[in-house]
């Protein structure tokens, strides 16, 4: 049957990518989040003065194997065992700080179905708040400072958990722009995380605990845009961090953790449906490399509806360009 309109046409091109996407996740993955939270929506506009904007994105992710270095140096592929299965939930809250400049408070939560200790687990990991601003408008260049709080697992349940003991400094640019005449545009962002030195379990088999700070971590993540017509447009791209080795206080020296280092590199692809009043993205994650990390997979939703002020009684209005 074909598509009788052009609003049947959307929905049949949209069907047809989401039972390929759909497809790619049923397949015998080794496959937990193969995002980062502050860079999963990186600032591409920002909101007028005193206006408030909030969004709730979800999805599911799993992991069934993980990379770690040996006493070598070699980076080997384990098995997870029970595999590794998680909900988890994205809540972001704007606020227009100037006509020019924006804050917001990104709040992670989870919710484990499956895998190692207790069968359910819960929690809210480590807040991020941000402050970002135009640089320059044609073509789009926004920069962004951000905070990350560590809740050391006060708001999780024992056994598992997601968050970083470590307070976290972030500055990164975005930069959105036209590729070419037809519609196509890439977005990329480039940033460096600084870490504050913290209580927490030396990297290793030993699992003992000192005062930690891994070293400044380069984040980058962009994609490219493809107009499909007004309304659907796909999207293909992807993110890469790394980091060196984290070092450790012990008995008042500190030591080099050799072979702590961490890197990841992941494929990103979906599709972005505009059609009033929602704004629906659907992104699926694979990891295809990686260093001392789970070698994942997810897809997550955003733009449904679900608004963040709402969930605490408040109303919300919309963005500026």
């Amino acid at each position: 049957m074909r598509p009788e309109n052009n609003k049947d046409k959307i929905y049949f091109q949209t069907g047809i990518f989401c039972f390929f996407l759909f497809k790619i996740l049923l397949m015998p993955l080794s496959g937990a989040a193969a995002y980062d939270p502050l860079y999963l929506d990186t600032p591409t506009e920002v909101l007028r003065s005193m206006e408030i904007s909030g969004n709730v994105a979800f999805g599911y992710f799993g992991a069934g194997s993980y990379w770690e270095s040996d006493t070598s140096g070699t980076n080997v592929l384990l098995e997870l065992d029970p595999p590794l299965g998680v909900l988890r939930f994205l809540m972001t809250g704007r606020y227009g700080l100037t006509n020019s400049h924006t804050i917001s408070a990104i709040v992670p939560a989870y919710l484990k179905v499956s895998g190692y200790g207790d069968s359910l687990a819960m929690g809210i990991s480590d807040l991020w708040f941000t402050f970002d601003g135009w640089l320059a408008r044609i073509p789009m260049l926004i920069a962004r400072g951000a905070l990350r709080l560590p809740l050391n697992e006060m708001f999780e349940t024992a056994g598992y958990n997601e968050s970083d003991r470590h307070a976290a400094l972030d500055g990164s640019l975005t930069l959105e722009t036209p590729l070419t005449h037809g519609g196509i545009t890439i977005e990329a962002t480039a940033g460096l995380r600084y870490y504050f030195r913290a209580l927490d379990k030396i990297p290793g088999p030993t699992k003992d605990s000192a005062n930690t700070k891994p070293p400044i971590e380069l984040r980058l993540t962009g994609h490219l845009s493809f107009p499909v017509n007004p309304e659907l447009s796909l999207t293909i791209g992807g993110d890469y961090a790394m980091r060196g080795d984290t070092d450790a206080e012990i008995d008042g020296e500190i030591e080099i953790i050799e072979h702590s280092n961490f890197s990841t590199l992941d494929i990103r692809t979906g599709f972005v449906l505009l059609h009033d009043p929602l704004e629906l993205s659907i992104e699926c994650f694979y990891r295809v490399s990686g260093e001392n990390t789970d070698k994942e997979w997810g897809i997550m939703f955003d733009g449904t509806g679900i608004n963040f002020w709402e969930m605490f009684g408040g109303t919300s209005s919309g963005n500026c360009r």
